[in-house]
């Protein structure tokens, strides 16, 4: 065979090798706000949601990559097929995804006061009890909390910006205020990071459930869920699962 011949061979072969790879690649769309959900692509930490995606993916072959977007323009471009999933959506935010069965993450809202507080959470009623509550703005926290905060927007310190969840624990610390309302998962991780500012949960919210949220233009939609249900399963039963969540300063939760 001559030099020419062996070299497009050559190439012929590399081009065929490269292009499953390319067809296997898993883009994640998501903000680098949701730490520990999701966070800074690049970073030691991607969030706990980018790592069990990886873990399930990557024994099965495929490679998985984060990419930082706000969260509407991550919806848009997955649904059009630019990138493959979201890591962690609720079913309502996007009904036209394609949902695995088992979800990816437990979302609940808690109340979080001084550790020194003996203040039980009792549901939105037993917020009158407190005299300044910190919340943060365009934030849904559920419809019985949404028409809380609205009945008795001066019993509330609304919160913008960055670092919330870290400036809410500072200034609860320092007595500014009595309580906030915060997803416990950001918390947890908030403290592992800042242990000074440990706070204490006085009670929480019903939990909800996120999911990897695949486009449905992609045609290995169905076939990614029901990777990822049973990769999901086989996490909680090897322990893997509960070593992940540990690297974040958060818990198992009980399976839905």
């Amino acid at each position: 065979m001559s030099n020419r011949r062996l070299a497009a061979s050559l190439l012929t072969m590399l081009l065929a090798a490269a292009a499953p790879a390319r067809a296997d690649e898993i883009v994640l769309a998501s903000p680098s706000y949701w730490c520990p959900f999701s966070c800074r692509a690049g970073a030691a930490q991607e969030g706990f949601t980018v790592d069990i995606v990886r873990e399930i993916f990557g024994a099965a072959g495929h490679r998985v990559r984060l990419v930082n977007q706000n969260y509407s323009r991550a919806l848009l471009d997955v649904r059009a097929g630019t990138y493959t999933a979201t890591p962690s959506t609720f079913r309502s935010e996007a009904p036209d995804f394609v949902f695995p069965e088992q979800p990816i993450s437990r979302n609940r809202y808690c109340v979080f006061t001084r550790r020194d507080s003996a203040w039980r959470y009792r549901g939105p009623a037993s917020l009158d009890e407190l005299d300044l509550v910190g919340v943060i703005r365009d934030y849904s926290y559920g419809a019985a909390l949404d028409t809380a905060i609205k009945a008795t927007p001066r019993r509330f310190e609304v919160h913008t910006g960055d670092s919330l969840t870290e400036r809410m624990l500072r200034r609860l610390k320092l007595g500014r205020m009595a309580a906030f309302i915060e997803e416990e998962s950001l918390v947890a991780y908030t403290v592992k990071l800042h242990p000074e500012l440990a706070a204490r949960s006085a009670g929480c919210e019903a939990p909800s459930y996120a999911y990897l949220a695949l486009s449905p233009r992609h045609p290995q939609a169905q076939d990614y869920a029901r990777t990822f249900s049973e990769g999901m399963l086989k996490l909680r039963r090897s322990g893997r699962l509960k070593a992940i969540l540990a690297g974040y300063g958060l818990t198992e939760w009980p399976a839905p």
